[in-house]
């Protein structure tokens, strides 16, 4: 009884308290964690759950086997297994280049269920080089729903079961849970197609793209991922008598230019870059060249645009100008591009001739107008006609 008492003496307190506006109530929950996510189990047979064939000889449901200014893709008589295998050389870097790729709706373009097998499944591929090696496979393995939702994964050399690609027949296996899925919101319940995005330049084989069971297994790493030093510590020397790390492209000779290294003139060791160029004969697809300093990583530029500069030797051939139609620039990881032109006020006396001039060019000169927080490579375009010499190429800091 005398519990009761004490219960009717609060239930009468906080009655009192509430009206006299010295109480609030608020709803609250017996649990605020998450409840997981309860993962499918595994399926007995993988090809109950998904078609497990994407490709293998019969092209009905690909797309993109074509030959454009990009690409040059179709089927060969060179397979692995069956009659043929599809072949692709490609680069992105050619003149009016916005997609490389192909894309396989397989199971006759019906929607396909992978949630069951996010987690125990991988795409399966052999490749093989047309011709020679290769220490990457520059494909974006994409994977679009019916409302242009999209996963991807980019097949890095983890994949290989090699340490390269070369001209015999491997596996590339790339696991479904490796695909990043969020970002562009993949509803992995209603698949439509694989979608292959060819990046940088490349020339291989593929055969025998299918769903594979696929479960990780502990392993050592067969190459050490290399600690590169920092990409903005300067000053970072780009090209002397060849380029850092030798990565670098457009090197070519053709009826509108000639860049090459060339022994004839130079201010650092033998080597400068000779660059010879007519873009005035209207079949000139590009006349560039490029190079990356980091390996082709990433690079953060902007804690150092205010502060750091391109610096490098120049001479003409002959002649002299205040102006040349040589552009500096970048381009991000993203394909955008962004240039200035060799103004007077980069060169010192104004003004470029046959003498070997010393060349600045602020970084905050160049326009910003691409990602220069992700910024691939250093991009130099030619445009209309001339001949010049460089050397000596580096990245540097500057008094601001």
């Amino acid at each position: 009884m005398k519990y009761s008492n004490k219960i009717y003496s609060l239930l009468f307190l906080a009655i009192v308290l509430t009206f006299a506006g010295c109480v609030e109530f608020k709803k609250v929950t017996l649990y605020d964690g998450y409840e997981p996510i309860e993962v499918p189990p595994k399926p007995a047979d993988l090809s109950l759950v998904v078609e497990t064939l994407i490709y293998d000889d019969d092209a009905t449901d690909v797309w993109g086997l074509e030959k454009n200014v990009c690409q040059e893709a179709g089927l060969s008589d060179i397979a692995i297994s069956g009659k043929e295998s599809i072949k692709m050389q490609w680069n992105r870097e050619a003149k009016g280049c916005d997609f490389a790729g192909i894309g396989i709706g397989w199971d006759g373009w019906a929607g396909k269920d992978l949630t069951q097998v996010m987690d125990y499944a991988a795409i399966q591929m052999y490749v093989r080089t047309i011709q020679g090696r290769s220490f990457s496979l520059p494909m974006v393995l994409t994977l679009i729903d019916y409302s242009d939702g999209m996963g991807f994964c980019y097949t890095s050399n983890k994949y290989f079961e090699r340490t390269a690609i070369d001209e015999e027949w491997q596996k590339v296996i790339v696991p479904l849970e490796d695909f990043e899925i969020q970002k562009e919101n993949l509803d992995p319940s209603n698949i439509k197609q694989l979608q292959i995005e060819l990046q940088q330049q490349g020339q291989f084989y593929l055969d025998d793209i299918s769903l594979i069971f696929y479960e990780a297994q502990p392993q050592e790493p067969w190459m050490v991922e290399e600690v590169l030093p920092s990409p903005i510590q300067t000053p970072i020397q780009i090209f002397d008598d060849a380029f850092i790390n030798d990565n670098a492209w457009g090197l070519i000779t053709d009826e509108c230019q000639v860049i090459e290294l060339s022994n004839a003139h130079s201010t650092e060791g033998e080597k400068s870059i000779h660059l010879k160029w007519d873009n005035e004969k209207g079949k000139c697809s590009l006349t560039a060249i490029g190079a990356s300093w980091n390996k082709w990583r990433p690079v953060d530029l902007t804690p150092i645009l205010e502060t750091a500069a391109f610096e490098f030797d120049l001479k003409m051939e002959k002649g002299s100008a205040s102006r040349l139609p040589v552009h500096i620039g970048f381009e991000d990881y993203e394909r955008a591009k962004t240039f200035i032109e060799l103004r007077p006020d980069f060169v010192s006396g104004e003004r470029y001739n046959k003498s070997w001039k010393k060349v600045t060019v602020p970084l905050n000169a160049i326009p910003s107008n691409i990602d220069m927080t992700r910024i691939k490579q250093l991009y130099i375009s030619l445009d209309g006609k001339g001949e010049v010499y460089i050397d000596n190429f580096k990245l540097v800091s500057i008094n601001k």
